[in-house]
């Protein structure tokens, strides 16, 4: 019996050891995305904690990344409800939350920092339209529709001819 649970302990200790020598063998299960990239041009980055990395199509979007577009530049984001979100040249877009299980606790909240995007609604804009929001420094906006569009234009929305 004592040689057993020796054995089975050495094991232990060894995969716990080779997953420490390797990187990404962990157990810490990683964060699931809430977007993809699926058509970008110019100069996108996703930043978080000082953390900034490009984007380019393909690439995973994560809950609590702020999505940077520079000048001619844009990103179309799929989120995991269908949704997509196109963001603005010189724009910045913070995903604050994005949950969707397809349950009355959906819930989504993009923060418009900078700039300007566009929304094709999803999901669950269509089932829990109360739990879809989209904030801005000057205003806090509920989705009642299936598209839409906010543009920044200094300390107020704008129309969309004004940034042309």
């Amino acid at each position: 019996m004592f040689r057993k649970y020796v054995g089975s302990r050495a094991i232990a200790v060894l995969i716990l050891g080779i997953s420490i020598l390797i990187p990404g063998a962990g157990f810490a299960v990683a964060e699931e995305s809430t977007a993809m990239v699926v058509a970008s041009r110019g100069t996108v980055t996703a930043e978080i904690a000082g953390d900034i990395r490009t984007l380019h199509q393909g690439d995973k979007i994560y809950v609590k990344e702020e999505i940077v577009t520079g000048d001619k530049s844009f990103a179309v984001l799929q989120f995991v409800d269908g949704a997509k979100v196109t963001v603005r040249p010189n724009s910045a877009v913070l995903i604050e939350d994005y949950v969707y299980n397809g349950t009355a606790d959906d819930a989504a909240t993009l923060s418009l920092v900078s700039g300007g995007l566009r929304v094709i609604t999803g999901a669950m804009a269509k089932s829990n339209p109360e739990n879809y929001k989209v904030r801005t420094p000057v205003a806090l906006m509920g989705v009642r529709g299936t598209e839409f569009a906010v543009m920044l234009c200094g300390d107020q929305i704008c129309a969309e001819s004004e940034l042309e």
